[in-house]
């Protein structure tokens, strides 16, 4: 190699090596200026972070504020109603509205044979037992609810009197035309038909616009009525006594109830009656539940035709009265027994109660009854109690009306019969045009202040009387 070949590449080798150094400085720089870049970009975001973040404190701090500001605005708002309210009550006035409800409860309906060939009540294809009630109607019509007990079983045809009771329909829409509201169905002749009229009965009263309580058609349904009356939530339940079991099964009126329908009847055993109180504790627990503001029990117990009430009845109406029961009307006897006012252990809560209210109709006559020839088993009584609640809420028991009634009954026109009620007698002499009916009226009258006059009077003066 020549001087100048060799200049010439040692000259090129050092351009070489400079531009190498050239670029990886250059490199150097821009990874340089990329993490400045990054590093950059990095503390705009932290920064943007950090400024989200205090936008967010700023806009919590402000919320609670407002929250804050608003909750006590609504604290004064609500003294303020609590004081304009207390004012009001002060005042004598309230945004409860004040009301009166009138519940009505007649005795036993049953339908003995006379009923059914009676040509008064049937014309050879159809029945009509509308003129029963003529004298009733008015009553029953006064009251905001009207309460029976029917002891029968509905039956579309095979009919029957004593001892087991299978009625037509017609009895049914009697009842509703003549301004009853209600039946109860706890009683020792629902059952008269089985099942099949059990259930039969239950739908028949609802097609006919009434209602019952005391059954149920399945073990979904309540055992009990809670219905509004004029505006005051009343809540009513009914139970019968069981006769003794046959072979495992419960007995009503010594007639076994199926499996399918022992839980449809409320029933009870008087000589053992805790399952009843521990349902009257569960009943009373969701009446309360349900704004309920008067109770009141139907009872069918007893001992027949005997005027005074036994143990088990005094011991489970005072059971009753300490559960907190506000009145019991009770039925089944036939006759009329005792009225009383119970006051409960503690002394805090009162309790009407009429032991037995005897037949509201029935062929249960004097000259029919083989050693009961005293004339009970024809009278009966209408209780009607009078509620009211004020304006502010208290709900108190007004009047308490026991009215007496006899059943007329006449052979001389194919069994005619007729409910006459005793509340002014002389009224009813003459204004039923009925022939000698004056001594008859005064025996029952006679027999039935006998039997209640104390107890009754008890009560009326006790009013009215709080709950």
């Amino acid at each position: 190699m020549d001087d100048y070949s060799e200049k010439r590449t040692k000259k090129d080798g050092i351009k070489a090596h400079k531009a190498a150094q050239q670029a990886r400085t250059d490199r150097e720089t821009r990874r340089r200026q990329l993490d400045a870049r990054q590093k950059r970009r990095r503390k705009r975001q932290i920064q943007r972070l950090i400024l989200i973040a205090i936008m967010v404190l700023i806009l919590v701090f402000f919320i609670l504020i407002v929250r804050a500001a608003v909750k006590g605005i609504s604290h004064k708002i609500g003294e303020k109603k609590a004081k304009a309210t207390a004012m009001e009550i002060e005042n004598g006035k309230s945004e409860t509205e004040e009301k009166t409800a009138v519940i009505t409860t007649a005795g036993d309906i049953i339908m003995h044979k006379p009923f059914l060939e009676s040509s008064v009540y049937f014309d050879g294809e159809n029945y009509d037992y509308n003129p029963i009630f003529t004298y009733m109607k008015e009553i029953y019509e006064a009251a905001d609810f009207a309460v029976v007990t029917t002891e029968y079983a509905l039956t579309d045809g095979n009919y029957s009197g004593y001892p087991t009771f299978c009625s037509p329909d017609a009895i049914a829409e009697a009842l509703a035309e003549n301004g009853l509201d209600m039946c109860l169905l706890a009683n020792n002749h629902i059952y008269d038909n089985g099942d099949e009229g059990l259930q039969r009965t239950m739908d028949v009263l609802t097609e006919k616009n009434l209602l019952y309580t005391g059954t149920r058609k399945s073990e979904d349904e309540k055992n009990y009525m809670i219905q509004d009356v004029n505006g005051i939530k009343i809540g009513f339940f009914n139970y019968v006594f069981e006769t003794e079991k046959v072979d495992g099964y419960k007995t009503i009126n010594g007639i076994a109830v199926s499996k399918e329908s022992e839980n449809l009847i409320n029933s009870f055993q008087e000589a053992e009656p805790q399952s009843l109180y521990d349902d009257v504790e569960q009943i009373l627990t969701e009446m309360e539940e349900a704004g309920v503001e008067y109770t009141i029990a139907y009872m069918h117990w007893g001992v027949e035709y005997q005027t005074k009430e036994n143990s088990y009845q005094d011991a489970i109406a005072q059971k009753l009265c300490d559960m907190g029961i506000d009145a019991l009307i009770a039925s089944h006897p036939h006759v009329i027994q005792p009225v009383d006012l119970l006051e409960s252990s503690d002394g805090k809560h009162k309790m009407v109660c009429a032991y037995a209210i005897g037949n509201h109709l029935s062929n249960q006559r004097t000259e029919y009854m083989d050693g009961l020839t005293n004339g009970y088993s024809e009278d009966g009584m209408v209780v009607t109690l009078t509620i009211h609640r004020d304006t502010k809420g208290k709900v108190t028991l007004e009047k308490a009306d026991f009215i007496p009634t006899w059943v007329y009954h006449d052979q001389d026109v194919d069994d005619e019969y007729f409910i006459l009620p005793l509340a002014y007698p002389d009224e009813i002499k003459e204004a039923s045009g009925l022939d000698n009916i004056a001594s008859d009226i005064d025996a029952s009258l006679e027999r039935t202040n006998g039997i209640v006059g104390d107890g009754v009077k008890k009560v009326q003066e006790a009013l009215p009387l709080e709950q």
